[in-house]
């Protein structure tokens, strides 16, 4: 086993280059344009060395979306907690959203991954089919039900609204405006939350604070 260590650990080298090569690839020339060749003698590695690793650029593709949104997901609340207020706790949510587009180079992913799923529908329902970009929030809302502190509703309807309301409002703006937008990103997102909280939360006003104040 010592004498395979040294090749897994190079091949795991090697997987990451490709990866980080293609994104900025990808982000350049765009999902169409950019070629296998093209990503190969950036990454420095044969194009056998990246069919090995990945099946076809799309299945390339997908692992970036894959990694990307599992480093969106780490952001994210673990679980819901009783003592923290519901603003905190939506607004983690929101930030874990934000974090896709909150610097350049994920602004440039985040554009390119719009720009694919428009341009190629079906691709991008597979590939997004293979995530639950809403489990976490689900499960949360969910648990703060049953906590007697958000009102009786869909949780999966629920989720999208509080997500429609965030891309709305702030991830959207933030592409088009190449994040010039997201100088204004707190107002907005503590009038989001708010109008969330006002349809959904059990306390004064709807904000859901009233059950945690009396723990």
């Amino acid at each position: 086993m010592e004498t395979q260590e040294p090749k897994k650990r190079d091949t795991s080298r090697k997987h990451r280059i490709i990866l980080d090569t293609a994104i900025e690839t990808f982000t350049k020339k765009g999902f169409e344009a950019a070629s296998m060749d093209e990503i190969a003698e950036r990454a420095g590695v044969s194009k056998r060395t990246i069919y090995n690793h990945f099946q076809s650029k799309e299945r390339l593709f997908q692992e970036i979306v894959a990694r990307f949104l599992a480093e969106r997901e780490k952001k994210k609340p673990v679980k819901y907690s009783p003592r923290e207020s519901l603003e905190t706790q939506l607004r983690e949510f929101a930030m874990a959203e934000l974090y896709l587009i909150d610097d350049p180079v994920r602004r440039g992913l985040s554009r390119l991954l719009t720009s694919v799923f428009l341009i190629n529908a079906d691709f991008g329902k597979a590939t997004r089919g293979q995530h639950a970009p809403h489990k976490g929030f689900i499960g949360w809302f969910r648990e703060a039900q049953a906590d007697g502190r958000i009102r009786p509703g869909d949780p999966v309807i629920a989720a999208r609204m509080f997500y429609g309301l965030v891309e709305g409002c702030l991830t959207y703006n933030a592409l088009l405006s190449d994040g010039e937008s997201l100088r204004d990103a707190e107002p907005v997102m503590h009038e989001l939350i708010g109008l969330f909280l006002a349809r959904y939360g059990t306390g004064p006003t709807g904000t859901g604070t009233e059950s945690a104040q009396m723990r």
